[in-house]
């Protein structure tokens, strides 16, 4: 069977070939990202196997915290590696959104899931939610959002050898701010779990079921990866409209400069 290193010379040249093709700088740092978390996941083995691509998207959807369309993202990209390989038969499949993401949640839902938490004064769960989709993180990560961070407003979480920079919105960050108020938090993290340590991803499942009757929300849809999915719809959905919006500005741009250096004859 073929195997196929995943180095950083491979990475680099299959980079290189996507910026020659005209892939946009964000583009080609995001397949970096992609890559390099694939890559740190195998080692310390580098030698890419067609199984090897089926444990990782088994991992991705055990883990529990990512969207499905960052999943298929994420395969996306590994499956134009594979086919700048030559080995485009070792291609994974995406995960069909029917199948696996029935529970899309709306912003209405999630307004109604806020709503409902603050009827039942379930402040804990409240600010979880919210910071989960105002700010795209995971539980994993919630152990970095401190009292420091937030007061600072801006900052970077990591995750899985990569790294984002978080600007914290500064309504979010004056809720969170007198939630720590109330609650005598001075320093560290902001959420912890009763006893102590780290957030469970079931405690806080749990805790937004509780939430639906009221919300009017499918059991199903109340979960952080269902949170994180609606903040991904709507980056995408901002990033979409700010495209739209330069292009036109750009366009604008070329009139302008058309109304003085236009070459004769253009409109024939």
């Amino acid at each position: 069977m073929k195997e196929i290193k995943l180095t950083i010379e491979s990475i680099n040249a299959f980079l290189q070939k996507k910026a020659e093709a005209g892939n946009k700088p964000e583009t080609i740092a995001e397949y970096r990202r992609i890559l390099l978390a694939l890559r740190k996941w195998m080692l310390p083995n580098t030698t890419l196997h067609k199984e090897t691509l089926q444990q990782w998207k088994a991992h991705m959807q055990s883990e529990g915290n990512l969207a499905i369309r960052t999943i298929n993202r994420r395969l996306a990209v590994i499956n134009q590696f594979l086919d700048f390989a030559g080995e485009r038969n070792w291609q994974v499949s995406c995960i069909r959104l029917e199948d696996g993401e029935k529970s899309v949640l709306s912003r209405g839902e999630y307004i109604r899931l806020l709503q409902a938490a603050r009827k039942m004064n379930k402040e804990q769960i409240y600010f979880i939610m919210k910071t989960i989709c105002v700010l795209g993180i995971s539980l994993r990560e919630f152990s970095q959002v401190t009292v420091g961070f937030i007061k600072k407003g801006r900052g970077e979480i990591e995750a899985g050898g990569n790294t984002r920079k978080i600007v914290v919105p500064s309504g979010l960050q004056k809720e969170l701010l007198a939630y720590c108020a109330r609650n005598g938090i001075r320093q560290g993290p902001i959420f912890v779990a009763q006893r102590g340590g780290e957030l469970h991803r079931v405690v806080v499942n749990a805790a937004m079921k509780q939430l639906c009757q009221s919300a009017g929300v499918k059991p199903e849809k109340a979960t952080p990866s269902c949170l994180r999915g609606l903040y991904e719809q709507t980056q995408q959905e901002l990033q979409e409209n700010i495209s739209i919006i330069l292009l036109q500005y750009y366009e604008k741009l070329l009139e302008a400069d058309d109304v003085t250096a236009a070459w004769e004859g253009r409109d024939l």
